[in-house]
């Protein structure tokens, strides 16, 4: 039966997040008559904490891209985050001819729509969330084949459980995009700085999958034998490894990186990359763990990353080319990451699960910087 009401975390206010959420047992829950032709009301399982969001909600209040809100300051409430899993509940009108993989108790992995999250400040932290079909995939593919044999067997297994692939829509996305970024191919070389990251352990993982076992996979990181044991070839400890670009410097100028994905943000890699990046070859930064926790302190970090690579190099600038990447979910790739799920080489590292009340706790590991893959909440089971 439809509730008009549901379990939320919300916040008013810019800060550390484990101190400015509040659990509201009776928020307002989306219905059916919500739902725009092409999206899906869900009910939410698991939702995975993603540090973009936490290192936003630090500096940032709830709905910053609300202009009615920027112009009259009227006051902001926000639900947090927006990778998820779950069930559909509803669908638009549109979704029974445009995806008819996604019908009413389906199990899903997706994530909201930027608007909802950022504008209308409707994330996933919540029993029930409205999210787009293009940003949806059922967690089991509907064109298993299947024999005469098997049909009046059981179902078959979900590739991976609910709680896994609640971090895998973004993040999962990130990582088959950015690989496609590199161009790397079979047999290069590659540095990925925050291999123990949620996202830096699956770009590993998708790494693997593009260079064979004759590339070789570089990664940061303090957990060695985790990283060893998703796909690195070598493993260096930035804080026994300090500065981390002087020892690439020294232990691979000799042969340089096909290229470098940085989950973290550290700009003097970059600066200093010339020795260790090939000539023509790709830096890609992916994070902004390293930014001030304060308004000024993003807007200097977002600045800084749209004038780095224009710094011209007869000034001292650096003679790579570099980007930051921020995913796009979209069908296609989410079936791209679920087919490598499908086939074993893709798995979803969790660092940790929290219950929904617990959401704070979640956030503390996640403002520790300790976490070693995904933090997840559980919604309701």
């Amino acid at each position: 039966m439809p509730t008009t009401t549901m379990r939320a975390w919300t916040y008013m206010q810019s800060g550390l997040p484990s101190q400015t959420i509040v659990l509201d047992d009776e928020a307002s829950a989306p219905s059916a008559a919500d739902l725009g032709p092409d999206e899906l009301l869900i009910a939410v399982n698991y939702v995975a904490m993603n540090s973009g969001f936490t290192t936003m909600m630090r500096s940032l209040p709830p709905q910053p891209y609300s202009l009615p809100h920027i112009y009259n300051r009227q006051k902001r409430l926000g639900v947090p985050e927006f990778e998820f899993s779950g069930r559909i509940l509803a669908v638009g009108s549109a979704i029974p001819s445009t995806r008819p993989d996604l019908q009413p108790s389906t199990l899903v992995l997706g994530c909201c729509a930027a608007k909802r999250v950022f504008v209308e400040g409707k994330g996933a932290l919540a029993e029930q969330v409205i999210a787009p079909a293009a940003q949806l995939i059922p967690l089991l593919s509907p064109y298993t084949v299947t024999t005469q044999d098997e049909t009046s067997g059981p179902e078959p297994a979900a590739p991976i459980s609910l709680l896994e692939a609640s971090g895998l829509s973004a993040c999962g996305c990130t990582a088959v995009q950015v690989l496609d970024l590199t161009k790397l191919i079979a047999g290069d070389k590659v540095f990925v700085n925050g291999g123990s990251t949620s996202v830096g352990m699956l770009i590993i993982q998708v790494a693997r999958h593009v260079l064979g076992r004759t590339g070789t996979i570089v990664a940061s990181g303090t957990d060695a034998s985790l990283i060893r044991s998703i796909g690195a070839d070598e493993v260096v400890d930035y804080t026994v490894q300090h500065p981390l670009h002087e020892y690439l410097r020294t232990h691979h100028a000799d042969r340089p990186f096909g290229a470098i994905i940085d989950c973290v943000g550290v700009t003097e890699l970059y600066t200093h990359c010339e020795p260790y990046l090939a000539f023509g070859k790709p830096f890609i930064n992916l994070g902004a763990m390293t930014a001030k926790p304060t308004f000024w302190g993003l807007l200097s970090f977002v600045w800084n990353q749209h004038m780095v690579p224009l710094w011209p190099v007869l000034l001292g600038g650096v003679p790579r080319g570099y980007q930051f990447y921020s995913a796009r979910p979209n069908r296609e790739t989410l079936g791209r990451v679920m087919r490598l799920v499908e086939s074993g080489e893709l798995k979803m590292v969790v660092d940790s699960v929290w219950d929904m009340r617990d959401a704070r706790k979640a956030y503390e590991r996640m403002e520790s910087k300790r976490a070693k893959g995904k933090v997840i909440v559980r919604v309701q089971e």
